[in-house]
């Protein structure tokens, strides 16, 4: 493979495990199974050794989950939430024995559990009194539930007799009864039900409406306290045993203390045979190493611990007759062939569809309407074809790839294969996709590029998540982009909606009407460019310094700014030179009217130029990106981590282990007012709320801002 391919496949699995990301850990959404998640990860992780030099800062293998919401503040956890590296293959338990060798504890106490998919949360006690509680969100920041989480019963508002500090994280799940009498409840007050319980738990949890959660049936079981070692204790079975003290339901099924590879087989299989009879879902079983102080040595990587794994579960299968083959053109453009089937029971589910996944994939199963298919719920959750058993009699025609996307007519484009060299010395050609490229303006996929444009990172448009969208496209008062800058039209329409009114008419109009003037960068990146994040919309501003200059510019001219390479030049000129494409974001740019940027090009010898900046804890009157932005505007970075090159970390109110981390190293550390006098005194970027008191235990001394 060239430095060239595997830049571009880099850069397509990055951003659509990002995508995936966001879906699971934020919309509560689960897009593709858990096998297919996992095998594109591992794909960009063996990428990454092969080519390190092209490891994105941002890499989806370094981070856990997705950023949070802009809707909930965001909370700095007491240590990252990691993830947990899972497989349905007994090697991932092998790898964890053999890391165990390694350090010289082959036979160290296991605990084993079943995995409950719930969401992940951390609660955090002070002087007993439950004080704070948060979603993974990125593993580093999460979002503040904490209204929400004082609902469950099962979670206690007062630890009797806990120490001054009491870090919990645990599983807020909902079990077969109470996810089933919600579905029922939801379908029949004319709602659309929840896939799994999985996502039932977190939609549930997210509410805004800490009363809605209120009536959802939600239990929470904790799995670790995280600050077990400053407590003094010396295993996981005993910190569990004092959370119970405390009032914690224990875990709500078996879990075992053990040792070896057969503990861990017998177990496994133990539950494998007896999933359906538990009151909750399960699609595996999780294995930790006990011994905390063994925890500590073990270590782990950038985004999953050493000590524990998740041994998955095969997925379930049936065979059923396919009826019909289509096409469905998905909201990131990608076509995707779906089998139509003979309803048929899999694990307790009626499935009637199944993904094909791509055309490559219906040509080598050679699937056809009227033949008999073994399907699978993987990951207990999105049915796939996986073979077919029997042929039908007649067999219908194989199905091909469309010349035109079958909603907008658009000339459909195949993603270029690669080769991908495995670790047992073969090869094999992956991105067989097909994709509409017309991704702003085909009905198909306007839902999510009216998402995309409305996010946080581009135009940000509060109060249009994604269900507004829906509700609004169904009423015919948005058809695409262009249609946001007419709702101001249609006022007593949205007044009459369901769950709207004046005060949140007013507020969406006020944030549209807002967008107009916006910075370049956050137009470019609201476009959705293939491989145009934030990061390279602002080089782009910065360098061309106009919208016109940009869409007129040479490949010499795009490749000369900083961060666009050839496939990122070729990329852009690509989306501006397509005819459908270019009519929307011309007639966006007429109605935003970006700002142009001064001086584009010239080197500007900004005042922070190689400075980097780390933020934790609580930010009063600002937010993340906004400080991020009054760094940037000096010409400095922001990094999510403290190191020796670490020029200041700026600390808010109840600061995290960056601070811990920042006075180990020595880093300097300064407050929020000081922050914001530095930021003035070097001519950056003004913040638009008034100065935080700061604390009285400030982070420490000041001194002068330190090159790298």
């Amino acid at each position: 493979m060239t430095t060239q391919q595997a830049s571009g496949r880099i850069a397509e699995l990055s951003a659509e495990l990002r995508r995936l990301n966001r879906l699971y850990y934020i919309e509560n959404q689960s897009a593709v199974a858990d096998a297919e998640y996992d095998r594109m990860l591992a794909e960009l992780q063996e990428l990454e050794r092969d080519f390190p030099e092209l490891a994105l800062p941002d890499s989806p293998t370094k981070t856990v989950g997705a950023p949070p919401r802009s809707s909930f503040a965001a909370v700095e956890h007491y240590q990252p939430m990691l993830s947990l590296e899972s497989k349905v293959e007994f090697e991932v338990v092998a790898d964890l024995f053999k890391r165990l060798e390694q350090a010289g504890r082959k036979d160290a106490e296991l605990l084993a559990q079943p995995k409950i998919d719930g969401l992940s949360v951390e609660l955090v006690y002070r002087q007993g009194l439950f004080s704070i509680g948060s979603t993974r969100g990125d593993g580093a920041v999460g979002e503040d539930i904490t209204p929400n989480l004082r609902t469950l019963a099962d979670i206690p508002a007062h630890l009797p007799g806990a120490p001054e500090r009491v870090v919990v994280r645990g599983e807020v799940y909902m079990d077969r009864e109470g996810f089933l009498e919600l579905n029922r409840g939801l379908v029949e007050r004319g709602g659309e039900g929840f896939a799994n319980p999985r996502n039932a738990a977190a939609g549930s949890l997210r509410q805004m409406d800490p009363t809605v959660t209120a009536t959802r049936p939600l239990r929470f079981f904790p799995f670790e306290l995280s600050n077990a070692d400053e407590l003094g204790m010396a295993s996981d079975r005993e910190a569990m045993g004092r959370l119970v003290d405390w009032g914690f339901p224990a875990y709500p099924d078996d879990q075992k203390l053990g040792r070896g590879e057969d503990f861990i087989k017998e177990f496994h299989a133990a539950y494998d045979q007896r999933r359906d009879e538990l009151i909750f879902e399960i699609d595996g079983v999780v294995i930790k190493v006990n011994d905390l102080p063994l925890r500590r040595e073990m270590g782990a990587r950038s985004r999953t611990p050493r000590w524990a794994v998740a041994w998955k579960f095969p997925p379930r299968q049936e065979q059923t007759q396919v009826r019909d083959v289509v096409v469905q053109v998905g909201r990131t453009g990608k076509l995707t062939p779906v089998a139509l089937m003979m309803p048929v029971d899999v694990g307790g589910v009626t499935v009637s569809r199944a993904t094909l996944h791509n055309f490559e994939i219906v040509k080598n199963l050679d699937v056809r309407i009227g033949d008999t298919v073994r399907i699978v719920r993987a990951g207990d959750v999105i049915p796939k074809v996986v073979e077919v058993v029997k042929k039908g009699e007649p067999r219908g025609d194989l199905l091909v790839p469309p010349a035109n996307c079958p909603v907008c007519g658009t000339p459909v484009e195949q993603a270029q294969k690669v080769v991908r060299h495995t670790k047992k010395g073969t090869e094999r050609e992956v991105g067989a996709n097909h994709i509409c490229p017309n991704h702003i303006a085909c009905p198909a996929q306007i839902k999510g590029a009216l998402q995309h444009y409305s996010s946080r990172g581009a135009m940000d448009i509060e109060g249009l998540g994604e269900k507004r969208v829906v509700q609004l496209m169904d009423q015919g008062l948005l058809t695409d982009l262009l249609s946001l800058y007419r709702l101001s039209g249609h006022r007593e329409d949205l007044e009459g909606l369901e769950g709207w009114g004046e005060l949140s008419t007013d507020n969406l109009l006020k944030s549209i009407e807002a967008t107009r003037g916006a910075p370049l960068a956050r137009l470019l990146c609201a476009l959705g460019i293939p491989n145009v994040g934030e990061a390279t919309a602002r080089d782009l501003a910065n360098d061309l310094g106009s919208y016109q200059k940009v869409t007129q510019a040479t490949e010499d001219e795009l490749v000369a700014v900083s961060g666009v390479g050839r496939e990122v030049a070729a990329a852009i000129m690509k989306f501006f030179g397509r005819e459908q494409s270019r009519h929307m974001a011309d007639a966006l740019a007429a109605e935003v009217s970006p700002a142009e940027v001064q001086g584009a090009g010239r080197k500007k010898n900004l005042p922070w130029e190689g400075k980097s900046v780390v933020f934790t804890g609580a930010l009063e009157g600002l937010s993340r990106e906004d400080a991020a932005e009054m760094v940037r505007s000096l010409g400095g970075k922001v990094s999510s981590s403290v190191s020796k090159k670490t020029s200041m970390v700026v600390a808010g109110a109840d600061p995290g282990s960056k601070a811990d981390k920042a006075r180990e190293l020595g880093v300097e550390m300064i407050g929020l007012n000081e922050f914001r006098r530095r930021v003035a005194q070097a001519g950056g970027m003004a913040a638009t709320a008034p100065a935080a008191p700061e604390p009285d235990d400030g982070p420490g001394p000041l001194f002068a801002l330190r090159e790298e």
